[in-house]
């Protein structure tokens, strides 16, 4: 299977009280590290970052699109970020701009445990379902739209319109 990611950097870091995006971690900035993990995490496969509107990233090794609305939480950027990437690839790993300890290795593990008829895998840590550390195939994308125009406003709504498998910490 193809794979991708997808790092949503657009939140309004109201309690960091700067970008999440633009702190620095071990000589990078979370943005760019974040990129990094994840693309060794996917074999190298197409990483795109969804922005807010008119955000400052660095240069990145990515596809970078923004919000379509501007601060409209994680189920719009994670639709926005599966649009830009139909076509390049079957499934993406999707992750906040905030996991500085994330490893490739988390990411390849969640992305493998994809099986058929599987439309997300979702990890439970700590007895806590994990939809921004998970894996969703890009066949999604109509689903999640239906969702927004419902009214929908987060990812936990993802597994009342498709086939979500969770992830145990043993898994």
């Amino acid at each position: 299977m193809l794979a991708g990611a997808v790092v949503l950097a657009g939140g309004r870091s109201s309690r960091m009280g700067r970008p999440k995006a633009l702190l620095g971690w071990h000589g990078a900035t979370a943005v760019t590290h974040a990129v990094d993990v994840v693309r060794d995490g996917a074999d190298g496969g197409p990483v795109c970052v969804v922005r807010a509107p008119g955000q400052d990233l660095p240069p990145l090794a990515a596809i970078v699109v923004e919000d379509p609305v501007a601060f409209g939480g994680p189920l719009v950027a994670l639709h926005a970020g599966l649009v830009a990437l139909e076509g390049r690839c079957e499934a993406v790993f999707a992750c906040g701009v905030d996991t500085p300890l994330l490893e490739p290795a988390f990411v390849r593990a969640v992305l493998r445990a994809l099986r058929d008829g599987d439309d997300a895998v979702v990890p439970v840590i700590g007895g806590q379902a994990q939809p921004l550390l998970a894996a969703y195939r890009i066949g999604l994308a109509p689903v999640l739209g239906e969702l927004l125009d419902g009214g929908a406003l987060g990812l936990r709504e993802i597994p009342g319109a498709c086939a979500v498998r969770t992830l145990s910490e043993q898994e």
